[in-house]
């Protein structure tokens, strides 16, 4: 499975949200689902899905799926060359 697929679906599990509800304008808060626990349901999903493991300065930072995207590369997930 591919890194956007394994990202697309752990959006869908974390936040129990339908597939066509996964966009790239997905942000925190804008969902009944993302909220403060569910941000961090999403975290927890995250750093297992991709075995990375993110501070606190980071969980801040994440705040919509593009911003999401661009932590992980910063963790050396490639979204783009896999």
């Amino acid at each position: 499975m591919k890194n956007i697929e394994k990202y697309r679906n752990a959006f869908m599990d974390a936040l129990e949200l339908e597939e066509d509800e996964v966009s790239e304008d997905l942000a925190l808060g804008e969902t009944s689902e993302w909220d403060s626990l569910g941000h961090m349901i999403l975290i927890s999903t995250m750093e297992d899905v991709f075995d990375v493991s993110l501070d606190s300065e980071w969980m801040t930072e994440f705040d919509s799926y593009q911003s999401g995207m661009q932590l992980l590369n910063r963790l050396g997930v490639d979204f783009v060359n896999e």
